[in-house]
């Protein structure tokens, strides 16, 4: 008995471009390491020169710049999550900037078949042999089908009911 095709029409926007690219960052094993050696080792090499500079140029007690560096190390680890969201998000617009993407945004059309699966966007329709799948991600606020380390086909979930999403794995799984 062949399957029915699934069918999902939904909406891409740069905000959900956006979060592509952080989720991305979030579990890639590269960009983890590139995040931690941002978070934690910088801090540290940052507070010697000031605990250096402190000491010989200031002339205060070194339990005073140990306490600065201290609390720089703390601030900068605290507050570095958020700054690097900020930064991804700024980079990515600038990056959206840059070019023609009406490929990538706007309202879409997905039909799922037995062995494929094809994506419409009033431009083409680009069809996709599920074998090509390599990975899925489920996130609260969207689905990715990763074609590749690097790019995938974003859903965001605000489209799918719980019966639609379950269905939708279910026939990229199977």
């Amino acid at each position: 008995m062949e399957e029915i095709p699934i069918k999902i029409q939904y909406q891409i926007t740069e905000e959900d471009y956006i979060q592509f690219n952080l989720h991305h960052l979030e579990n890639s094993p590269s960009q983890k390491k590139n995040y931690n050696l941002l978070r934690y080792l910088i801090p540290i090499i940052f507070s010697v020169p000031v605990y250096a500079i402190g000491t010989v140029l200031f002339k205060q007690p070194k339990e005073y710049w140990i306490v600065i560096a201290i609390l720089f190390i703390v601030i900068w680890i605290l507050r570095y999550p958020k700054m690097y969201i900020r930064l991804v998000e700024k980079q990515t617009k600038k990056l959206l900037d840059e070019g023609d993407n009406s490929s990538v945004f706007g309202k879409k059309t997905m039909v799922i078949y037995e062995d494929h699966f094809e994506v419409s966007d009033g431009i083409g329709t680009e069809t996709v042999s599920k074998n090509s799948i390599k990975d899925i991600k489920v996130h609260e606020d969207m689905v990715l089908i990763y074609l590749s380390a690097f790019s995938a086909e974003i859903i965001p979930t605000r489209f799918l009911d719980e019966e639609t999403k379950t269905s939708l794995l279910e026939q990229l799984k199977g």
